[in-house]
């Protein structure tokens, strides 16, 4: 067990001792350093340039070093990646950099997928399958998601300004996918996680009761045994807000819950592997493990492995509602209560909210078909109300037949928020309820029509990527599409976003990728909360250096180039700006900022104009 300072890591190199030390996360010049003394003196100026070390990764973000991997999966230092201005939507400006400034700063968390590796609902075996169902049934370093999560989230603390305008972070978002299997205990552990209580990583009955029969990290033998023990993470230090994924509610992503899939989460029987004859059946068409007569006769053959393993009521999967209602519990701090959900969502069973903060809006959305399938679209209801929220924040638009509409609505610069990216907008299936789904380019076309949108904020791909969506028509109404990759896989990273004014009629979203808090070599891990016994930093850098070595890893998951990670992006400002305040610092409110919305005043924004 190494030792480790027990400190609040809540400032960019930590607070000690009341003294404020930031570290500046880009080569900065005379001029530039003589400024950030003028502003907050000249010992923090220092601070700035010559930074801070200890307790695990020194480095902020990939703007300082990078971590490298390289043909044999081993990590290493790499150089930083500056920023690399996107222009495809926007001509940049010179002199924007002296004029600049800041609207809000916020991190985008994707997919932290916390899963139970000992879940009797778990299907590893398909990994087996000749054509792999999927290359995530399985991953080496699954039984340590939570250690993972637990150093994102540290660094995330760290990471607490612009390293641009040097703003103070406002807030979270996380896209979908808190849990790996729509479990209960698995979005339990999320909440705590982001709470800051303790964590059981263990589930079932006492050690560990998955597949893997040894350490897949031989340096390690007892890591799987270490994995299950029960520590104390650093919650989230700002406001998170949720929007809902696929494997929230749906038994392994994929298929709604059903009666059966129920009484296999919560029983005592999980399948190893299956005879090839059953396999090959199987393989075709994996839904037959949820039908119960198929079930018991694959777990009555002979030549099927079946292990006991100790059976959990907190296994059970969730509905929408109940996944919702399970954000209310949670801490008061930093909020806010609901987590963006509210009692209107809870009343109606939605999971689709909006929040305000300043001149920006965020539109959460539902994008999870609850007849199944791991891709996305948004049902009709939800479609109707999000061209109504598009409406009441937009004094100009365009309507369907191209025709401009202008009102006396406020403007905001609107920022779309889902769990799946456009091109996955792509679920096939037919509602339950038999209303109307719309898929990518349905949504796409609408987005286009209201050139407020700046941006669409997506998850469940698990890569980084930044995608420039032009307005084909030419109207203004272009967009950037922006997704992250997700801490379950190497490279295990999150995301800080900024949007700026640039004073000369043009926006600017920046992105900055960042790693765990976690060092490469996990023998100079600290423990960053030494009084639980339990190194949780050491444990996630050896899952990362785990992953990395991964044969099904996914070469794009860190993103196909620098403009990916590391980005400037323009775009020409839709509205004039030079009257709007700068927003202060981002405020929880107990609704989570949302503009309610009646009956009556939607169908008015609706309407049809002369």
């Amino acid at each position: 067990m190494l030792s480790g300072e027990n400190a609040d890591d809540t400032g960019a190199c930590g607070r000690r001792k009341g003294t404020l030390v930031v570290r500046w996360t880009q080569p900065i010049g005379r001029r530039r350093l003589l400024r950030g003394a003028g502003y907050l003196g000249v010992g923090a100026a220092l601070a700035w340039v010559l930074g801070c070390g200890g307790g695990g990764n020194e480095f902020l973000t990939t703007l300082d070093r990078t971590i490298a991997l390289d043909e044999d999966g081993v990590l290493g230092l790499g150089p930083g990646e500056p920023y690399e201005v996107r222009t495809e939507l926007a001509e940049a400006g010179v002199g924007r950099e002296e004029r600049r400034r800041s609207l809000v700063v916020f991190h985008h968390f994707a997919d932290l997928q916390l899963l139970d590796e000992e879940s009797p609902l778990r299907g590893e075996w398909q990994d087996s399958c000749p054509t792999p169902l999927s290359t995530s049934a399985f991953r080496p370093q699954e039984a340590l998601t939570l250690q993972v999560a637990a150093s994102l989230i540290r660094q995330a603390n760290r990471v607490n300004r612009s390293p641009i305008s040097n703003r103070s972070t406002d807030f979270v978002l996380h896209t979908g996918n808190a849990a790996d299997n729509a479990q209960f205990n698995e979005l339990r552990w999320f909440i705590d996680l982001m709470d800051g209580k303790p964590l059981q990583p263990d589930s079932g009955g006492p050690g560990y009761e998955g597949v893997q029969s040894e350490s897949p990290d031989p340096r390690y033998p007892e890591l799987l045994q270490r994995a299950q023990l029960q520590f104390i993470p650093r919650g989230i230090s700002y406001p998170w807000y949720m929007a809902l994924g696929s494997r929230d509610v749906l038994a392994q992503g994929s298929f709604p819950p059903d009666d059966a899939s129920r009484q296999i989460a919560v029983g005592g029987e999980k399948i190893i592997d299956l005879s090839p004859g059953r396999k090959d059946e199987v393989c075709e068409d994996p839904s037959i493990l949820l039908d119960p007569e198929l079930t018991r006769e694959i777990l009555a053959d002979e030549d099927t492995e079946v292990r006991a393993v100790s059976p959990d009521p907190d296994r059970r999967l969730l509905s929408r509602k109940e996944w919702m209602q399970e954000l209310f519990d949670s801490n008061e701090s930093p909020g806010p209560r609901g987590h963006g959900f509210t009692q209107r969502n809870l009343d109606e069973d939605v999971a689709y909210y909006a929040f305000e903060h300043g001149p920006l809006a965020f539109i959460v959305l539902d994008s999870v078909n609850p007849a199944g399938f791991s891709s996305g679209s948004i049902d009709a209801a939800q479609f109707e109300w999000l061209e109504g929220a598009l409406k009441s924040r937009s004094s100009r638009h365009y309507d369907a037949n191209g025709a401009l509409v202008e009102s006396d609505a406020g403007d905001r610069l609107i920022v779309i928020v889902s769990h799946h990216p456009l091109d996955l907008l792509n679920n096939p299936l037919p509602d339950p309820s038999g209303e109307t789904r719309f898929q990518g380019p349905e949504f796409e076309e609408l987005l286009h029509r209201y050139p407020n949108v700046i941006a669409h904020i997506a998850g469940h791909s698990h890569e980084n990527r930044v995608t420039a969506r032009p307005d084909p028509d030419r109207r203004g109404g272009s967009y950037w599409e922006i997704s992250t990759t997700s801490p379950v896989a190497y490279p295990m990273q999150g995301r800080l976003l900024e949007v700026v004014d640039n004073r000369d009629e043009t926006i600017s979203l920046l992105s900055t990728v960042y790693d765990l808090a976690a060092p490469i070599d996990p023998s100079e891990a600290d423990d960053p909360t030494s009084g639980d016994d339990v190194n949780e930093e050491q444990l996630a850098a050896v899952a990362r250096s785990v992953a990395a070595q991964d044969p099904q890893l996914d070469p794009e998951a860190a993103g196909l180039a620098t403009s990916d990670r590391n980005a400037e992006m323009l775009l020409a400002a839709p509205f004039d700006l030079s009257e709007v305040e700068t927003p202060g610092r981002h405020r929880a409110t107990p609704t989570g900022g949302v503009r309610e919305m009646s009956r009556r005043a939607l169908l008015r924004l609706l309407a049809p104009h002369p």
